[in-house]
């Protein structure tokens, strides 16, 4: 089906935008399409919702099934029952409205009692359920692709939210209408400014590392870092004491300048050195040193929007790089961490990036990521994101196939060395390059204190 030609000057008036939108039927059009003279050189996914590509694919009810299981989510069978059903109109980040069933259970084939009946959920519900049903119902649309529609989850028995089925063109009620045509009207007012100046774009970072004696056992960073600080403990604890945790976490200072934030990250490491000056302790990152412990390489972001077209290219751009230069524990990381697409919002009202694991391992992982990640953020609008949609290429990141990554480097390094902006950080950038593609991975049973030039601190 032709995805709909929408002229962005329609969105003027939400009423005039909610018609534009849905057919006679109230059904929300499946893909849409924006025509906006701004700037020539935004890419196609920056101008088209609901690609019509993945809206065709998500007619199978089996290929949105094994999508959301390759993407960690636990899926309800079709014959099933669930206890709650949940409804979920997305735009993007937004879970925009919940309704819950009244009935329960809730038979999934229709067989039994009916179709349910349904409550809105008040907005100012914050329960736990009803917040990992919203992040369920955006990661369900996410992952095939989608950047609108309406989710359906369920909460199994056992309190486990499963999805149900993503519906890219529902029929709306007029509510629903108008807060997904105010989502789309909100997104056509921000196209100008989705650019933003690369030096103006403010990073942070939170990556982790463990720390273990050469005769295997853990050393609790709790044992020498307080909860919080430049240099913490993560929230994870070890066991059954919740105060006794074993990962080490770094928090510099956010800045514009990603060099000026691995300086701050190194100073840190320097003070961790400090207090933790044993010569049989070893510094561990990468993505699982440790079987019991993923690591994470959290990048945080400010002032900029929160869009799925940016996530693809951070997945793109910045992960899949990551991943061919990953030791081979890393696909057993994924996908309970680092699932594409992986993010959380900040309260400072920007977000993290969740997808990457610890690249602590060497300084020129740790200054390319932090330099590619703001460059991405800054000109993603002008960077291709077609193969995103590639089952292939997204399973080959899951099952950990470097191969079929590898051969995509190219041509998607191309697309960022064509940014007139890559020469501001160009020697970080080709480094960060190079090492991925050298088919040399990281080893994370190296202490990384040696790459960093971090020698054991003596009394």
């Amino acid at each position: 089906m032709e995805p709909l030609l929408l002229e962005c000057g329609q969105e003027g008036v939400e009423k005039r935008l909610l018609d534009a939108v849905t057919t006679s039927h109230n059904h929300l059009a499946s893909s849409i399409r924006l025509r906006w003279d701004g700037d020539p050189l935004y890419v196609s996914s920056v101008l088209g919702l609901n690609d019509s590509r993945q809206v065709d694919k998500a007619r199978s009810k089996e290929w949105k099934m094994e999508v959301w299981k390759l993407h960690g989510l636990t899926v309800a069978a079709s014959r099933s029952t669930v206890l709650r059903l949940y409804v979920v109109p997305v735009f993007q980040t937004q879970a925009l409205l919940l309704y819950k069933s009244k009935t329960s259970p809730v038979w999934l084939s229709g067989g039994r009692g009916g179709k349910p009946t349904f409550n809105r959920v008040p907005p100012q519900d914050s329960s736990q359920e009803v917040r990992k049903v919203k992040t369920t119902a955006v990661r369900a649309l996410y992952a095939l692709g989608l950047d609108y529609g309406v989710a359906k989850v369920g909460i199994q028995p056992g309190n486990r939210i499963a999805v149900v089925d993503v519906i890219p063109n529902p029929r709306l009620n007029n509510e629903m209408g108008i807060q997904l045509a105010g989502a789309i009207q909100q997104y056509i007012r921000r196209l100008p400014r989705l650019l933003s100046p690369v030096d103006q774009v403010m990073m942070g970072a939170d990556p982790e590392f463990l720390m273990r004696r050469k005769n295997g056992s853990l050393v609790m960073a709790s044992n020498y870092f307080p909860r919080f600080g430049q240099v913490g403990c993560d929230a994870i604890w070890h066991g059954r004491d919740r105060s006794v945790k074993p990962l080490v976490e770094l928090r510099p200072k956010p800045s514009t300048d990603p060099r000026q934030v691995v300086i701050r990250m190194y100073k840190g490491m320097i003070t961790a050195a400090r207090r933790v000056n044993e010569q049989q302790v070893e510094w561990l990152a990468g993505a699982l040193p440790h079987p019991q412990y993923p690591l994470g390489g959290h990048i945080h972001f400010s002032g900029i929007p929160l869009t799925f077209q940016l996530l693809r290219a951070l997945d793109l751009y910045l992960a899949l790089p990551i991943m061919v230069a990953e030791d081979k524990n890393g696909v057993r990381r994924r996908p309970r961490y680092g699932f594409l697409g992986d993010y959380r919002p900040q309260f400072h009202g920007g977000f993290e990036y969740r997808t990457l694991p610890s690249w602590l391992v060497s300084p020129t992982l740790t200054r390319g990521s932090m330099a590619v990640a703001q460059l991405i953020a800054a000109r993603y609008p002008y960077l291709p994101t077609d193969d995103w949609y590639d089952d292939k290429l997204q399973q080959a990141y899951y099952r950990g196939d470097k191969k079929v990554v590898r051969e995509r480097m190219e041509g998607l390094w191309g697309a960022l060395k064509r940014l007139g902006e890559y020469e501001r950080s160009q020697k970080d950038l080709d480094r960060f390059y190079q090492m991925a593609v050298s088919g040399v991975p990281w080893n994370e049973k190296q202490d990384i204190r040696k790459a960093w030039k971090l020698p054991p601190y003596q009394k």
